[in-house]
């Protein structure tokens, strides 16, 4: 019963983070840099099996191969269009496929979120570990006569992080521009054109497929250059990450060599952020999505509407009901997954800030008090514009407005008596709103991805002056 009591009430929390990062032992330089060597790398795995091979679907999912054949389906289904455009058929068919792949990827994005921001607040408390070691003996170092023949702040670190590849930097450029302002204004544009037109097409069900089309095959692109977009920066930060532990660590076997410190690293703790009730419950829903049992929640959903079809004779309905219903769910993920990227960038922002701010200290018990800052540029309109639109998207209240409308769909496709034209109405608006989250994800995404690089960039920089710093008490 206590088991039960101690799960009910921790529903949606977030458990606080606690590493300690592997100390350098005072050993030959030969077995310390092996050590440092294969140190850098952070092992986030998972311990159960299943665990580790759904990880290797989310990567599969955001890789190039998965990106490409998305856009070579979209172009043959477009050109398709051409002879079967005013077939029924045809317009399900994207519809369904869309709600399909929303569902899977929607999933997939969540559990990838999740554990980037491990890996991100797991790097930060490595280095927030090894700062509390680098300041004990930076004390020590500054106390200690600098030698006169000491080197004049040489490295053999590389100063440079690494650069993305011709694809990444595309493919960068793409997301930003789906992530820009003007594209997201452009879209409502495009909607309020489709409404438009309502009047002259007759209010018909062919009109309301015209934009769940269009919005369906936009949600399948968007959704496979999201999925590619945090593989890619997953993959880049990891190398950035390496780099910068691996600085982090020969700073700290140069300052244990010249102070002769044994003492091992301290444990860090990142507490668990406090969260409201309403917070906890979206936490508890994102959770649930992105493990084991969302997936296995979902698989029973696709075969139980397959096992519906010969009951339904796999008419209209059959094929209008899985749109239906993942199309409300999918609404739903939309919100959730907007409120999630948001809060796990605040939270990782608050404490690389914090590192940044201890390196600076770091800094001045050598006397670097001149450390050259860098200048704070203020946001471009755009920026600031598409921060402010997020941060209204991703409030906890705005995800219930959400539930509310998706209860109110409910129950007009009820009083219809979910005919096609009831679910029609459960599937376009639902559509048309998660394509506007998703646009507002990628934005959020670009935002998170540019401010973890500059810190990262900021960090790493602090780490070769404090090097170069420490190498003039060398002989």
């Amino acid at each position: 019963m206590s088991r039960f009591v101690n799960f009910v009430t921790s529903i949606g929390e977030r458990r606080g983070t606690n590493e300690a990062a592997p100390s350098i032992s005072l050993a030959g330089k030969e077995e310390t840099q092996k050590s440092i060597t294969t140190s850098a790398h952070i092992d986030t795995a998972k311990p159960k099996l299943l665990d580790r091979w759904l990880d290797k679907v989310v990567s599969f999912s955001g890789s190039n191969s998965v990106l490409f054949f998305t856009i070579f389906v979209l172009l043959v289904w477009a050109f398709l269009g051409i002879k079967f455009g005013g077939v029924t058929g045809w317009q399900v068919g994207i519809s369904d496929a869309q709600a399909i792949i929303n569902m899977v990827f929607d999933s997939l994005l969540v559990r990838e979120q999740l554990n980037s921001h491990t890996q991100a607040l797991v790097v930060a408390c490595h280095l927030d570990s090894r700062a509390g070691s680098h300041k004990r003996m930076l004390r020590v170092l500054s106390r200690m006569e600098k030698p006169s023949t000491g080197r004049q702040g040489h490295t053999t670190i590389t100063t440079e992080l690494p650069t993305e590849d011709l694809l990444g930097r595309i493919c960068n450029r793409v997301s930003a521009w789906m992530g820009h302002i003007s594209t997201v204004i452009g879209y409502w544009v495009c909607i309020g054109i489709w409404l438009a037109f309502g009047s002259y097409c007759n209010w018909s069900n062919t009109w309301f497929f015209y934009i769940n089309s269009a919005t369906s095959a936009l949600m399948i692109f968007m959704l496979a250059l999201l999925g590619n977009n945090r593989e890619r920066n997953k993959q880049y930060l990891q190398k950035c990450t390496s780099l910068l532990l691996t600085a982090d660590m020969s700073l700290e076997r140069k300052l244990r060599d010249l102070t002769g410190d044994k003492i091992d690293n301290e444990v860090s703790c990142i507490p668990a952020p406090k969260v409201g009730k309403i917070q906890r419950a979206i936490n508890f829903y994102a959770d649930l999505v992105g493990t084991l049992l969302g997936i296995a929640l979902l698989s029973f959903v696709l075969v139980a509407w397959v096992a519906i079809g010969p009951v339904m004779h796999f008419d209209a309905n059959w094929w209008l009901l899985i749109g239906t219903y993942a199309g409300l769910i999918g609404m739903n993920d939309g919100f959730v997954l907007k409120n999630l990227c948001d809060i796990c960038n605040r939270q990782e922002d608050v404490h690389y800030e914090q590192r940044i701010l201890d390196d600076m200290n770091l800094l001045a018990i050598l006397g670097a008090d001149k450390v050259q800052e860098k200048t704070t540029v203020k946001p471009r309109l755009d920026v600031r514009l598409s921060i402010a639109m997020g941060d209204i998207c991703s409030h906890a209240y705005t995800v219930v407005a959400g539930v509310i409308c998706i209860i109110g769909l409910i129950l007009t496709a009820s009083l219809m008596h979910w005919n096609e034209l009831g679910q029609i109405i459960c599937n376009v608006p639902p559509s048309i709103i998660e394509s506007f989250f998703t646009l507002i994800l990628i934005t959020g995404h670009n935002i998170g991805d540019e401010q973890r690089r500059a810190d990262l960039q900021r960090l790493y920089e602090t780490r070769l002056e404090l090097i170069s710093a420490v190498e003039q008490w060398q002989v």
